[in-house]
């Protein structure tokens, strides 16, 4: 971890009266994803910015129990946190290693992925807000990949039925919601085939009671 900035006391002290203390602050984007390009900042000003494994490390100067308070701006594409970090310096008994401080910063929008598995439902198309994301094959199976979608948003997907008039139900609604990071659906529908109506038309009305004979008249 490469030093990412010198911060001095406000109480006065010299610069030789304490070793500075070494501090880790770990952004992770993901559980488990650390995050690069996120800067911390102290009085406004950025003295950190996290390396590839989201690591920044800052030396800060004080005695033991001072506090510092920083903030972390998350990169692009990321939501900052609304609280300021509170670190409080203390010394460990290994000087190797480093009092640690995790902060998050979930991404703005999401990324989903839904399976849609349709039994007797080959060839629909899949809709996301009315308009055609997928279709499914000869199988029924499709898959649909929305992007940019909110955080914590809901959304729906309608197989299009219109096309199969003999398919029941009628194009069904999936609805979805998302729990604040990218994820796997499954959309499962079965349909079954309604047989056709034979529609019977009645033919030509047969005289009924007695038929006038046809009459022949000698001159």
């Amino acid at each position: 971890m490469a030093l990412s900035a010198l911060v001095a006391c406000d109480r006065g002290l010299s610069p030789e009266s304490q070793a500075p203390l070494r501090v880790a602050v770990h952004v992770t984007s993901d559980p488990g994803k650390g995050l690069a390009g996120a800067d911390v900042t102290y009085s406004g000003k950025p003295i950190a910015t996290t390396n590839d494994k989201g690591i920044a490390a800052l030396e800060l100067k004080g005695r033991q129990g001072d506090v510092y308070e920083v903030s972390v701006v998350c990169p692009v594409g990321y939501e900052s946190p609304t609280k300021t970090l509170t670190i409080t310096l203390r010394r460990l008994a290994d000087p190797t290693e480093m009092p640690e401080y995790d902060v998050s910063c979930p991404k703005a929008t999401r990324t989903i992925v839904v399976a849609v598995r349709a039994d007797n439902g080959a060839g629909l198309p899949v809709l996301y807000l009315g308009r055609e994301v997928a279709r499914t094959d000869a199988s029924g199976a499709a898959h649909v990949l929305i992007e940019n979608l909110p955080r914590d948003a809901q959304f729906d997907l309608t197989l299009d039925t219109h096309l199969s008039e003999q398919l029941r139900p009628k194009s069904p609604i999936a609805s979805f919601t998302l729990k604040g990071q990218d994820d796997v659906f499954v959309m499962e529908q079965k349909f079954t085939v309604e047989a056709k109506q034979v529609v019977w038309k009645p033919g030509p009305k047969k005289p009924v009671g007695p038929v006038a004979l046809p009459t022949k008249i000698n001159p």
